[in-house]
């Protein structure tokens, strides 16, 4: 009976899907696209607003390009900008990857043409969802490269809900990933097909240019494209040694590099000198490497010619060794080195203090990839079982990514996309094998497990998928769903708080600023919130998120942990006309409460420690108990210890944090942003006097 049963339903399922397949396809790749699209404008809710603090900086560069019409891609260039890093300015056209702002403003300049006018605002906010849409679809090629139809459309539909690539892909998040993503995954998605043995001179020479032209544009967009522009080299070394090189392959490789290599070159951020980079480097090395396999062909037959490119391989690594110890080799940035050795890192507490720049942790890691990493591990087993090119270069892709991740918080965004292909691929395959051992199963003298274990298995994989992807029952800000990461308010809206709900603290300071400082004013303030002094508050910021100059966070760091008449002397020096603190406070009733250390209350052990980096003593074990807890000498002897206006008080062995108003001689408070006891976050700018 049970025979008789399967095989009608797999006569009507053949008849029903006769011919159908790809419209079928369409539709549910159509369908993942608009659901991945509709989670990532969520936070649309809450208002127009970019996320968190870098891309505030990119709207302003998109502006900038905007304001001056076509004249201004190239003026970008020239541009020094004296509203932030006073009173030396600065010079955003050499410091700044231009590609996301000019990819806006020319959007922005070609809607203008053809009259369709559009706030510069909603564009920067509503291009990272629209970029996440190319990414998805490109997701669902790569995956269809490994496994055909159903791989593609389960790694399409697992990147579309991807907490890692959600988070940085929301509405509002104007920032490198955004673009640097989806041009990653054109890039590797087209060198796979450049690579493809099958491929005509010109089919190569086309995929290539345009594996080159993406890639080359990431390089123009995102500081990470180093690991695509380090990979295509190692991967394409590591197929010619596994025995799979031809002469297709030197051509797609030097087109890709030489088109990439072109790009980089153009931008001021990495100009010429970016050959001597290491990431480059191993370009010309993969070139002559790839040009010896040619070569060897090309010889008589000999022992010596079929070892010409282990030869050329030795020599290029005692050569590389050499120009390493002469120092003509550069290394990538600080921030890029401490990727592949996490350790160094720890000797820069700039660069430790960003919390997106620590070490991963394992529930990190789950909360960003979730069981997409479970199916990710089933994925590599079966394309390191098969080992066609594809298979190999997105498995090694996987793994490099996976560990860049594990190294530094913000990188799962890298590991997503390649996550959910590899996901993708594992899940169709082990559907696929359920499916064929449920049809063998059906057969007469065929059955050796019982039907409901092939029923059960692929059941319980659909459970699992549903928990990750349905979103948490309260609001709490992280879970392993993606639609929770997209459900967060703009950090502005929530005064970097992690919690639904808005805390207008910051939009009323920045407003106030705006409409009540002196066009001339200069605030100074922890790095943190430069930007949004100076793009929305409108005035200008001694330092800010970019930490170009790490001498002067230094040295605002020194102010604030001195006594008030050295941060008065540093601050006026330095061209201060008003300070600002953030404090964030949990009331308990209308007479105490305790500190929640987002704020600067939290921070402040960073002042201390750049402070220290820059040439400064402190003896942190006099301002920090062993427990973490700021000391005595904290409140009282350092500027923002009594700027803070919330003290410790015991009460019955339990602290609590009570108002109690500063008076100072040189700082006099002129603006707080709620009442004591009246919200979680407080914004106080105090004017300098003298």
């Amino acid at each position: 009976m049970m025979r008789k049963l399967g095989g009608r339903l797999a006569s009507i399922v053949r008849r029903f899907f006769q011919g159908k397949l790809i419209l079928i396809e369409a539709f549910l790749l159509i369908s993942i696209l608009l659901l991945g699209f509709m989670i990532r404008i969520l936070p649309m809710r809450w208002g127009i607003y970019l996320m968190e603090f870098d891309p505030w900086m990119q709207l302003k560069e998109m502006n900038y390009v905007i304001e001056n019409g076509w004249m201004g891609f190239i003026k970008f260039f020239n541009w020094h900008d004296y509203s932030s890093w006073y009173p030396y300015g600065r010079d955003v056209g050499r410091s700044a990857f231009p590609g996301l702002p000019f990819m806006a403003a020319f959007i922005y300049h070609v809607l203008h043409g053809i009259g369709v006018e559009v706030n510069s605002l909603e564009l920067a906010a509503m291009l990272p969802p629209l970029m996440a849409v190319i990414a998805i679809l490109f997701a669902y090629l790569l995956g269809k490269e490994l496994g055909g139809r159903p791989a593609g459309l389960l790694s399409a539909f697992l990147l579309a809900i991807s907490s890692g690539h959600i988070e940085r892909s929301l509405f509002g998040w104007f920032d490198d990933e955004s673009i640097g993503l989806p041009l990653m995954l054109i890039g590797i998605w087209a060198y796979v097909q450049a690579l493809k043995e099958e491929r005509s001179e010109r089919g190569v020479v086309a995929y290539s240019v345009l594996a080159g032209l993406s890639l080359g544009y990431m390089t123009a967009s995102w500081g990470a494209a180093r690991f695509p522009l380090a990979f295509i080299p190692l991967i394409t070394v590591l197929l010619a040694l596994l025995g799979r090189y031809r002469r297709g392959m030197l051509t797609a490789f030097t087109i890709t590099f030489s088109t990439y290599t072109l790009i980089a070159l153009m931008v001021p951020k990495l100009g010429p000198g970016y050959l001597r980079e290491v990431t480059i480097l191993a370009g010309f090395a993969a070139f002559i490497i790839l040009l010896s396999f040619e070569i060897s062909k090309l010889l008589p037959e000999g022992v010596h010619a079929k070892h010409l490119p282990y030869y050329v391989i030795a020599a290029g690594v005692m050569g590389f060794a050499s120009i390493m110890m002469l120092g003509a080799a550069g290394l990538p940035g600080f921030k890029f080195l401490s990727v592949l050795v996490p350790s160094i890192r720890y000797d820069l507490p700039i660069f430790v203090s960003v919390a997106e720049n620590q070490l991963s942790t394992w529930s990190i890691l789950f909360r960003d990839l979730g069981f997409q990493s479970i199916l990710m591990i089933a994925g590599l087993y079966y394309a390191l079982r098969r080992r066609r090119d594809e298979d190999l270069t997105l498995a090694a892709f996987t793994i490099l990514s996976v560990y860049f991740s594990s190294t530094m918080v913000r990188l799962s965004t890298l590991a997503a996309p390649s996550v959910a292909i590899l996901a993708g691929f594992g899940l169709a395959e082990l559907v696929g094998g359920f499916a064929r051992n449920l049809k063998a199963a059906l057969k007469p003298r065929r059955r050796v497990v019982g039907v409901e274990y092939y029923l059960l298995t692929p059941l319980l994989v659909g459970i699992i998928l549903l928990f990750s992807f349905t979103p948490a029952a309260y609001g709490i800000r992280y879970s392993l769903s993606g639609i929770d990461a997209a459900y967060s308010p703009p950090t502005v809206v929530s005064s970097s708080l992690g919690v639904r709900a808005e805390i207008p603290a910051w939009l009323k300071a920045l407003e106030w600023m705006r409409e009540n400082l002196p066009g001339d004013a200069v605030v100074a303030s922890w790095w943190d919130y430069g930007y949004w002094i100076t793009i929305l508050g409108n005035r200008t910021s001694i330092v800010d998120n970019a930490t170009l100059n790490s001498t002067q966070i230094g040295e605002v760091g020194y102010a604030f942990i001195s006594d008030e008449e050295t941060a008065y002397r540093i601050f006026k020096n330095l061209g201060a006309t008003h300070v600002l603190v953030f404090v964030t406070h949990y009331p308990y009733g209308q007479q105490a409460g305790v500190l929640l250390g987002y704020g600067d209350e939290g921070k402040w052990i960073w002042m201390l420690r750049i402070a220290v980096q820059e040439g400064h003593y402190f003896n942190e074990s006099e301002y920090m108990t062993a427990e973490g807890n700021p000391t005595d000498k904290f409140w009282s002897r350092t500027t923002l210890g009594q700027l803070i206006p919330f003290k410790p008080y015991q009460v019955s062995g339990q602290t609590y944090h009570v108002y109690n108003p500063p008076s100072l001689r040189h700082f006099r408070l002129v603006y707080a942003s709620d009442e004591p006891y009246t919200s979680y976050a407080y914004v106080y700018i105090y004017e300098l006097v003298d």
